[in-house]
């Protein structure tokens, strides 16, 4: 078989999608001169009025609200975090609602820090709250500015752990750094796909 080239793809893209489009731009990038490289974010209050007033889900104006301010620069670790250096405890916890979160530690490796959050429901003896989805993104202020990504999350039963990537590496002394964390959930993205296997299985003598 020979070789051949790829097709156009088809598209229906009109003058509408278009002048959408490019007022995004327009807006992105007068955002991103106004903010000089600095990250701004609208308080609690300011996310709630506009999920009511847009039809939005707050985590996912917050993830909007995290990608205008990550976009200041690139997020650079093509071989990843590198070699392990150490641990640092972070040992701070908050409790909201009916569930408490914990930052434990801090996987200190050559090129970033490895934050593990753990999520813990207070009440499982009273009720089942099955698996829990955390739409969630881990903000870190201080006299660095910090980029950080999710690093896979597991867990169930009221109980689930979350990673953190960050770069550059915190500092041994987080006297000065500031942990939170916001509302995140890409407002494109589609649910994973449940397969419900209910029926009767027989193993049969070989």
């Amino acid at each position: 078989m020979g070789w051949a080239e790829f097709e156009q793809v088809k598209s229906e893209y009109t003058d509408f999608y278009k002048k959408i489009d490019e007022e995004i731009i327009r807006l992105l990038c007068e955002r991103k001169a106004a903010a000089k490289g600095k990250r701004y974010s609208p308080p609690a209050e300011l996310l709630e009025e506009w999920s009511q007033k847009y039809k939005m889900k707050v985590s996912e104006i917050g993830w909007l609200m995290h990608e205008l301010n990550d976009g200041s620069g690139p997020f650079y670790m093509p071989e990843g975090p590198g070699e392990l250096l150490g641990v640092i405890q972070i040992m701070k916890k908050s409790t909201v609602g009916d569930f408490d979160y914990i930052l434990t530690h801090a996987m200190q490796h050559e090129h970033g820090s490895i934050v593990t959050l753990e999520i813990n429901y207070k009440n499982k003896e009273n009720e089942n709250i099955g698996h829990i989805i955390p739409h969630l993104m881990l903000e870190i202020t201080g006299p660095t500015e910090y980029k950080v990504a999710k690093k896979g999350s597991r867990g169930g039963g009221g109980n689930t752990q979350m990673g953190f990537l960050i770069s550059p590496p915190l500092p041994s002394d987080l006297t000065e750094i500031h942990f939170a964390l916001i509302p995140y959930a890409p407002p494109m993205e589609f649910p994973p796909k449940e397969v419900v296997l209910d029926q009767e299985v027989i193993f049969r003598k070989s």
